[in-house]
């Protein structure tokens, strides 16, 4: 044995300094150690080879290359997999812990994971689509088809190399060849039909879902279909002819009506995902249910807004990219499809993982149970239930008078601050003649500033002024009046009132401060007034009156349009209900609505 030793000593002491020989002793654990130690000698020589000169160099790095024995070849590249392997592991770990609150169950997880997904595959439809882009491509297409005021026998576009339509050249629209619309009013209408259509479609789908199956998977495949639909509608409107507006109205449609199930089936869910993860019998974890629920709801939430802002900014991206040096309505209207195109296939390909990501937490001793099928007779009688619950619902949150009075105030709020981005986008083009790029960050900047109005407006008026809710209500009220304010002003002035394009860049930061404030301190306010333990239905009742407000607003600016041709005497009516909701709020008593929302809390449980 110490023969043995006494060889491999001599040998070692003729070999290079990039290989080192195996003690005798060697186990596996030792492999790490041994390839550090190499690693150094050859960073050692390397250091010493740099200062030869070329040829010297080219010679040391041959030698050090021959020394390398076939082994020690092997055990440097398993150290360098394993290396780079635990640095990949490190960061998918620090990634992984965003959707893990639950370590010993990962079905809980993932479904916690596609919830997030679900967030940032459908935002950039509301964002880009409906706030953006569907206003645009709505009036242009109208403008396209549109015939003289004064003369319809006269197409309203003579020149097709315009960039711009005339401001003093109106026109209408031929509606079924009776009834004859502006452009601009088109858009408003179409947009205010399928908020109609939507709210209907939600009511019933919702209905049916709580009412038959309440279970992830199927809402998961309920979600699915009306996703898959309305991406797939959403795609189909880059695809359409010019003329083609009847097609283009009902498709906008289509896909917000899919879009609003996506977004209330998908908004349910994660109680749901949570409540199959926790016990809620008792009570400690009851509250964590809570605090999950507003942790994981404030990530998801970022989530798309972020992944909102990312879509809008590549679309920025591809607009640039296919505009042309001078371009015409036409080109500008290719541009827009592109844009529209992605937007549609980003939805439906970011869908895909929920689809195989959510699914039932299955308990041990849980049995399968068959679920039964859908017929059209079952479908009828849950939609039928779902609209006598809602009726039930709206007659006995009628008997809480502070609740009454906000959601109220809150319909014509609502229909104030939805109307006016529509109305903004109308007047920016048409008037101030922003092409589509100006309009995409015209949003991007309302988006981002929301963001900042929702955090940090309402604690910094609280915490400064130490306002009670329905007074910083109120001055939030009336910090948004100077939007359509300042847009009257230009009824007055030559050179104020949103004559120049900076001025709408201005009025975005103003109005995404406002938004943002007003749908924070709202829900916070609405929160605090209502019964405990029936959150979900009266919020249900909230979004109805958020969908509902919609309605109105855009119809009621469609006829002023239509009456006038001007997009700036809209501002007037928008004005009018901004100023209507104060003395509303300013009646709002919190504290009341506290105590009467502790009574019933107190009536239900001893009726139940």
């Amino acid at each position: 044995m110490g023969e043995n030793k006494s060889l491999i000593k001599k040998d070692s002491s003729n070999t290079n300094n990039g290989y080192e020989s195996l003690p005798l002793s060697y186990s596996p654990n030792d492999t790490n150690l041994i390839l550090s130690n190499t690693h150094k000698n050859l960073k050692n020589t390397d250091n010493s080879a740099s200062n030869n000169d070329n040829n010297g160099e080219n010679d040391g790095n041959n030698e050090r290359e021959s020394s390398k024995t076939p082994l020690l070849q092997s055990l440097q590249d398993s150290y360098l997999f394993k290396t780079s392997k635990k640095k990949s592991s490190f960061l998918y770990q620090n990634i992984q812990k965003i959707w893990t609150y639950f370590p010993d169950d990962d079905t809980t997880n993932k479904n916690i994971l596609a919830w997030f997904i679900y967030l940032i595959s459908s935002e950039p439809f509301i964002v880009s689509i409906i706030s953006t882009y569907m206003p645009i491509i709505l009036e242009t297409f109208a403008t396209l088809n549109a015939v003289k005021v004064k003369d319809h026998s006269k197409p309203c576009i003579d020149d097709f190399s315009l960039v711009f339509q005339d401001k003093n050249d109106k026109c209408v629209l031929p509606i079924a060849g009776m009834w004859y619309v502006d452009p601009s009013s088109f858009a408003l209408y179409v947009f205010s039909t399928s908020v109609f259509f939507q709210t209907i479609l939600v009511i019933s789908i919702s209905g049916l879902v709580d009412n038959f199956n309440n279970t992830i998977a199927f809402k998961k495949k309920v979600m699915f279909f009306f996703g898959i639909l309305g991406a797939a509608c959403t795609i189909l409107i880059s695809l359409l002819y010019n003329s083609e507006f009847y097609s283009l109205a009902v498709l906008c449609i289509v896909s917000n009506c899919c879009y609003g199930v996506v977004n209330v089936l998908g908004n349910s869910l994660l109680p749901v995902i949570l409540n199959s993860a926790i016990d809620t019998n008792h009570q400690e974890q009851g509250k964590k249910i809570n605090e999950l629920t507003t942790v994981i709801s404030g990530k998801g939430t970022s989530l798309g807004y972020l992944s909102a802002l990312l879509v809008q900014i590549i679309c920025i991206g591809l607009i640039k990219k296919t505009s042309v040096a001078k371009p015409t309505m036409t080109n500008n209207l290719k541009s827009l499809k592109i844009a529209i195109f992605f937007v549609g296939l980003y939805w439906i390909i970011t869908q895909i993982p929920i689809l195989f990501l959510l699914n039932d937490v299955k308990k041990p001793d849980e049995e399968e149970t068959e679920q039964q099928k859908m017929t059209l007779n079952i479908m009828k009688t849950n939609v039928v239930k779902s609209w006598k619950t809602l009726g039930q619902t709206i007659i006995h949150a009628s008997s809480l008078k502070q609740v009454s009075i906000f959601l109220v105030g809150w319909f014509v709020i609502s229909d104030s601050i939805t109307t006016i981005n529509s109305t903004a986008i109308l007047f920016s083009k048409n008037e101030l003649h922003m092409n589509t790029i100006n309009l995409v960050f015209v949003s991007v900047s309302s988006l981002i500033f929301a963001i900042i109005g929702a955090f940090f407006i309402p604690s910094f008026l609280i915490h400064k002024f130490s306002l009670p809710l329905n007074k910083l209500m109120l001055v939030i009220i009336i910090w948004a009046c100077f939007i359509p304010l300042y847009g009257i002003l230009g009824f007055v002035f030559e050179n104020i009132g949103l004559k120049h394009k900076f001025e709408m860049y201005f009025l975005a930061v103003w109005y995404g401060l406002s938004m943002g404030a007003l749908n924070a301190v709202s829900r916070s306010i609405f929160a605090l007034i209502i019964p405990s333990g029936r959150e979900s239905i009266f919020f249900s009742i909230f979004n109805i009156t958020d969908k509902g407000s919609s309605i109105v607003g855009p119809v009621l600016t469609g006829l002023i349009i239509d009456k006038t041709h001007q997009i700036r005497y809209s501002f007037i009516l928008l004005l009018l209900f901004l100023v209507l909701a104060l003395p509303i709020f300013n009646s709002l008593n919190v504290e009341e609505g506290k105590e009467e929302a502790q009574k019933e809390a107190l009536f239900l449980e001893q009726v139940i």
